[in-house]
């Protein structure tokens, strides 16, 4: 394990994220430590050059294991802390509030002593939007070993989008600059006939 500050882990964790929907998406922009509304992401990034859909991700760090031990092994409880699910269920509900199209918390485990995250069925359908028209997803970044991984543990579904979520989109995107984005040389040319 690279002996990092948890402040350079969180950083890898990003970055991870942002390759991971770099891929994902078709010609993403992506902001790191975004303020999107008044609520401060992790990683935003806008599909389509920042014409698309609106990803969010919001992060939740575990550091270490402090189940007690004797919890139903479906439940939260028995996989994180009690501290670290209060705050999963914190950044999840506050998700449901976040005016974009794709919506997701990112769990980083820091720590050889934080076990892998397996959501529990009752977990499962508390990702859901109340009439069904959208899903948080789930993210878990292992940053133990030399490259980090994530991987998807449940695939967010597509909010309604609204014509705030538009003209917040239009206005981040002319105001804020990007920390990943694709550029074409051509546009950055001036052609003359």
């Amino acid at each position: 394990m690279l002996n990092l500050t948890e402040l350079q882990q969180l950083g890898r964790a990003k970055n991870a994220l942002a390759s991971f929907l770099e891929r994902r998406l078709a010609v993403p922009k992506i902001y790191l430590g975004a303020n999107w509304d008044g609520m401060g992401l992790d990683v935003l990034a806008i599909d389509r050059a920042g014409a698309g859909d609106v990803h969010a991700v919001r992060m939740v760090t575990r550091s270490s294991m402090q189940g007690d031990g004797d919890s139903d092994l479906g439940s939260v409880r028995a996989i994180i802390g009690a501290s670290e699910e209060v705050d999963l269920m914190k950044k999840m509900r506050e998700m449901f509030n976040m005016p974009c199209q794709y919506r997701y918390v990112a769990i980083a485990n820091i720590s050889p002593k934080a076990a892998e995250f397996e959501p529990s069925a009752t977990f499962k359908a508390n990702t859901f939007a109340e009439d069904g028209i959208g899903r948080v997803g789930i993210f878990q970044i292992d940053l133990l070993g030399d490259t980090p991984r994530v991987e998807e543990l449940i695939r967010a579904e597509r909010f309604r989008s609204t014509k705030k979520i538009l003209e917040l989109t239009d206005e981040f995107v002319l105001t804020h600059t990007a920390d990943a984005e694709y550029r074409d040389p051509i546009y950055d040319q001036q052609v003359s006939a």
